[in-house]
């Protein structure tokens, strides 16, 4: 199963560039975060990866997206 994360950093922002892309890469499940990528407490985040399981592959638009920072 192909399995969706985007991240917006404030609630202000749109998700409808990331979104698109996720439905033209057929990702059938999506989690969304509208919170900065410093804040390590994300709970779409938590979800994403108590929902995953192993043969899933995780989509994101860029690794920006899903943390700031990779260490």
């Amino acid at each position: 199963m192909q399995v969706g994360y985007i991240r917006i950093s404030t609630v202000d922002q749109n998700t409808a560039r990331q979104e698109v892309l996720m439905r033209e890469m057929g990702v059938e499940k999506v989690f969304i975060d509208r919170l900065s990528g410093k804040n390590t407490d994300r709970p779409e985040l938590k979800k994403m990866m108590a929902f995953v399981r192993q043969g899933d592959t995780v989509v994101v638009e860029s690794i920006s997206r899903f943390a700031r920072n990779t260490r």
